[in-house]
């Protein structure tokens, strides 16, 4: 039973470490976004 939750903790951490790069990948689009869009 011990290796259940040990499979579940590993998810979870890989579901958190996806939904931080999927936030810091929105943010550096509208970053770049805007940068270049402020010379035009």
């Amino acid at each position: 039973m011990a290796d259940h939750i040990e499979d579940a903790g590993k998810k979870g951490l890989c579901l958190m470490w996806f939904f931080i790069f999927l936030i810091l990948f929105i943010v550096l689009v509208v970053g770049v976004y805007r940068y270049n869009f402020r010379f035009i």
